[in-house]
This record gives C-alpha cells, structure tokens and sequence, in this order.
C-alpha cells in the first residue's frame, strides 16, 4: 500500500471515530423502572432520567382495581392494567423538566395517585 492510499485510509477512519464519538446521546445508559400499583396509589412516586436517556417503565399492578401510568406532556400511556397483570412502555424525554405521571382511571388521580418524573440535563 502507497503512502497516499494509507492516508486516505486513516483519515477515513479518523473521521468514523470522530462521528461516532459525536453521535452519542447525552443521555447514558437506558433506564428501566418498576412501578407498582397498590389500592390507589404508587409504591414509588419519583423517577429521575437524563435528557436523551431512553426509559423503559414497568407497571406491575398489585391492587384489586385496574390502573394505568399516564404523562401527557411525553405521551406516554400505559392502561388498563387488569389486577396481578403488567404493562411497559418506553419512553425517550427530550427537554428538562418536572412531569406528572398520574393513573387515569376515573377518580385515582383525584385521590393521589399521582408522582413526578424529574428529567435532567
């Protein structure tokens, strides 16, 4: 191999390094978060992500009733999670920001079934 064909060569993969270093998402490693539904309310009622970190929630619902996990604002709508049942769904947030996350089931969000989602730059 010529000394022009190898600096071509190596540039080309320099710059492979550099776009992939670059296209990383500042958001690390994937989340994966269990909630679980009791009666009217969540075990656990905060959750903390990163902007651009993917995040994997698991509804595990442990009361009588049915129930849901909901946060409008990202679209997120996890529902009609019969009782001993679960439900997932993933999510990416995109800006910073404190999100409600509710059940949407008639009258649960009134009576606080309700936590807050804390996403960070």
């Amino acid at each position: 191999m010529n000394n022009k064909r190898f600096a071509i060569l190596a540039l080309g993969l320099m710059a492979v390094m550099v776009l992939t270093a670059c296209g990383t998402s500042g958001g690390g490693a994937p989340l994966a978060v269990t909630i679980k539904a009791e009666d009217i309310k969540y075990a656990t009622t905060t959750i903390t992500a990163k902007v651009g970190q993917a995040v994997t929630v698991t509804l595990e619902n442990a009361g009588a009733l049915d129930h849901s996990f909901v946060i409008d604002e990202l679209n997120v709508k996890i529902e009609n999670v019969k009782p001993g049942g679960t439900g997932t769904g993933t999510f990416t947030p995109t800006a910073a920001g404190t999100y409600t996350f509710y059940c949407n089931v008639p009258g649960h969000k009134e009576a606080g079934m309700t936590g807050t989602l804390t996403v960070t730059q």
